[in-house]
């Protein structure tokens, strides 16, 4: 029996972003699965756009001070499939297996699948130079650290049971001494210590089917 999945898109006041990644999804994506867009209180003309899609499922972030941690977390609570695919607003997908391949990775003892590396996309000769330096440097980072490589989520698929049976959210209030808590790094640090498969995704993997641009690089990149 094929899983059930939500894919979980979180909107910041990022409209031209979040159209994008919506058009690409609906397009691309072929297997039976549901959209939930999180709006955290963006207050303009992308709350319209969102009210406005009649295939995707909207929940509008009420608290005080939103992030992108507990938007993730009131999608988790919203979702009842077998599996979460949290994807960024400028994570634009761009083959019709896309789905499927990361669903390939799944097996029964692996909660996670998703990348370290933060900007997926086609490069050319210099700038995979380029992409390669950045990854070793943030290996060593975390070889220093003493942690694995933390997954970025722009685009990671998560079992649902993680929350549900382990308890485990993206709002966490602990904090990993050194280290910023990012989204999604204590659920990872969780899986690692406690023997659960997590499966790592290279640039190359990821590339043929789907983009994710950074904006902090973004200056820094030549099109090939």
């Amino acid at each position: 029996m094929f899983p059930s999945v939500s894919i979980v898109v979180v909107n910041c006041k990022t409209l031209k972003q979040t159209r994008l990644c919506l058009r690409s999804i609906r397009k691309y994506t072929h297997y039976p699965c549901e959209t939930i867009v999180v709006d955290n209180d963006s207050r303009d003309e992308s709350v319209e756009y969102l009210r406005g899609l009649s295939w995707i499922r909207l929940l509008e972030n009420s608290v005080q001070k939103p992030t992108h941690r507990n938007a993730l977390d009131l999608a988790i609570q919203a979702s009842n499939k077998d599996l979460i695919a949290a994807i960024h607003s400028d994570t634009f997908v761009c083959s019709h297996t896309w789905l499927e391949t990361l669903l390939s990775h799944i097996d029964d003892n692996t909660m996670i699948v998703g990348s370290q590396d933060r900007v997926i996309m086609p490069l050319n000769v210099l700038n995979s130079m380029g992409a390669r330096w950045k990854r070793n440097k943030l290996e060593k980072r975390w070889l220093i650290k003493g942690a694995p490589p933390k997954i970025i989520t722009h685009c990671v698929l998560y079992r649902h049971k993680l929350f549900t049976k382990h308890g485990q959210s993206f709002d966490h209030l602990q904090w990993i001494d050194g280290l910023y808590n990012d989204a999604g790094e204590l659920i990872q640090r969780y899986c690692e210590a406690n023997g659960y498969g997590i499966k790592m995704l290279s640039r190359r993997d990821l590339a043929p089917l789907l983009w994710h641009f950074e904006a902090a690089v973004l200056s820094n990149i030549k099109w090939p």
